[in-house]
C-alpha cells in the first residue's frame, strides 16, 4: 500500500480538524490555558478563524493537524491575555448615590464571600497555595517565584494554571452543594 498524496493527506486532516470533538477540544485547551468561562467561546471562535484562514498553509508533513490546531489554540489565548492585560475600563455612575457605603446586608455577603475565597484556597495542594498567593495576591513575578524555589519557569506557570483549575472545582463542587442544599430545604 502507498504512500498517500498531499492532496489526500490535506483532506484526512480536514477531516480530523474540522469535527465536533475537536471543538470541545478546542475549549478545553482554553479553559486550560486560562480563557474565563464568558469569553471563552468568542475565543474559540477566533481559533477556528485563525485556522480556517491559514488552512491554505498548513503542511499535513510537518505534523498531526492536532498539534497545529493547538499552536494556534496557544497564540490565540495568548493575544488575549495580553489585551486583557493592557484593557482599561472606567465606571461611569449612571445615577447618584447618597452614600456610597455598602449597607449591613452587602457588607455580610462581602465578608461572607471573602471568607469562602480564603478557605478555598487554604484547600489547595501548597505547593500550588504558594505559586498562586505569591503571583496573583502578592504581585510577584514568575520569574522570581522560578529562581526562588528552584524551578524551570514553565513548571511554575503550570503550577498556577492547576492552581486555578483547582481553585475553581473548589468553589462550584462548594456552589453546587449549596445548591443542592437549598433545592432539598424546599422540597
Amino acid at each position: 500500500m502507498g504512500r498517500l498524496s498531499n492532496d489526500d493527506e490535506r483532506a484526512a486532516a480536514h477531516a480530523r480538524l474540522f469535527c465536533p470533538a475537536l471543538v470541545r477540544a478546542v475549549l478545553g485547551w482554553l479553559r486550560r490555558l486560562g480563557i474565563p468561562r464568558c469569553h471563552r467561546t468568542d475565543v474559540a471562535g477566533q481559533v477556528w478563524l485563525n485556522a480556517w484562514q491559514s488552512w491554505p498553509r498548513f503542511d499535513p508533513k510537518r505534523g498531526r493537524p492536532e498539534r497545529w490546531l493547538n499552536a494556534i489554540t496557544v497564540h490565540v489565548a495568548s493575544h488575549y491575555h495580553e489585551r486583557m492585560r493592557r484593557r482599561r475600563e472606567e465606571l461611569v455612575a449612571l445615577i447618584d448615590v447618597a452614600d456610597p457605603a455598602p449597607d449591613a446586608a452587602a457588607t455580610m455577603e462581602s465578608d461572607s464571600i471573602r471568607a469562602g475565597a480564603i478557605d478555598a484556597v487554604n484547600e489547595l495542594e501548597p505547593k500550588l497555595r504558594f505559586v498562586l498567593v505569591a503571583h496573583d495576591l502578592n504581585g510577584v513575578s514568575m520569574a522570581h517565584i522560578a529562581e526562588e524555589v528552584g524551578l524551570p519557569l514553565s513548571v511554575i506557570y503550570k503550577r498556577r494554571t492547576q492552581a486555578i483549575r483547582a481553585l475553581r472545582d473548589i468553589i462550584e463542587l462548594r456552589e453546587n452543594t449549596e445548591d443542592f442544599a437549598r433545592r432539598a430545604g424546599q422540597q
